[in-house]
């Protein structure tokens, strides 16, 4: 990704030097709408390099989303947006002062709020996501932890039994609700007894009830 942003960022100064050249070598008034009008788009061009800094920022290219538009795809928006302002307030360098800066003011100030709300939304993403590993981990874990059982299992009977509970936690939904700690902690500490118990039949069967138990709750809480 770093690769990535140094390119965008000679790219932005390749067309910075264009826009440079030709908001300068195309005779024109340079008045204050002008100066105005210019100095808005180049502070769009400077955005731009936090923007593709941000947007590329651990791998977060695609999570970084305003209303479902990457947040490198808003700064290039607003970057082309400024650069038309621009060129009509060159091409009609008497109108109003005012009116360019309420132009430029409403760009800056409109892709601010969604550069900051793309970039909360990736933190609510990220939090998410990271939960949703941490229950996925515990579905993983527990499946893990019956399949040791079965390999160290001698009883051929017993074996089978629990690679059959291993497949069945292994399709279970990953998904989870704070209404089922108490559950899954159950079934955690059962499956912990696996290692040290005698009557092993007894606890993959309390085992597979409790999992089927957890199944259908986990579907009524969605």
């Amino acid at each position: 990704m770093k690769k990535n942003t140094k390119l965008a960022c000679g790219v932005l100064v390749i067309l910075l030097v264009l826009f440079n050249i030709i908001a300068f070598v195309v005779p024109t008034s340079k008045t204050a709408t002008f100066w105005i009008a210019y100095g808005f788009t180049v502070l769009a061009f400077a955005v731009q390099i936090g923007v593709w800094n941000l947007g590329f920022k651990d791998d977060d290219a695609l999570k970084s989303k305003f209303l479902g538009v990457p947040i490198i795809h808003i700064g290039t928006i607003y970057l082309i947006v400024s650069l038309a302002a621009f060129a009509v307030f060159m091409a009609f360098p008497t109108i109003a002062p005012w009116a360019a800066i309420i132009v430029g003011a409403l760009l800056t100030g409109i892709s601010a709020i969604c550069f900051i709300s793309a970039d909360a939304a990736r933190d609510e993403v990220q939090r998410v996501e990271e939960k949703a590993a941490q229950k996925v981990f515990y579905i993983r874990e527990l499946q893990g932890e019956v399949e040791m059982a079965a390999e160290q299992e001698t009883n051929a009977e017993i074996k089978s039994m629990l690679m059959k509970l291993a497949e069945k936690i292994r399709f279970s939904d990953p998904m989870s609700s704070e209404k089922l700690v108490d559950l899954e902690k159950t079934i955690s500490n059962k499956a912990a007894e696996l290692k040290i118990a005698e009557n092993k039949m007894t606890i993959i069967t309390e085992l597979d009830s409790l999992i089927t138990e957890r199944n259908k709750r986990v579907k009524m809480l969605k």
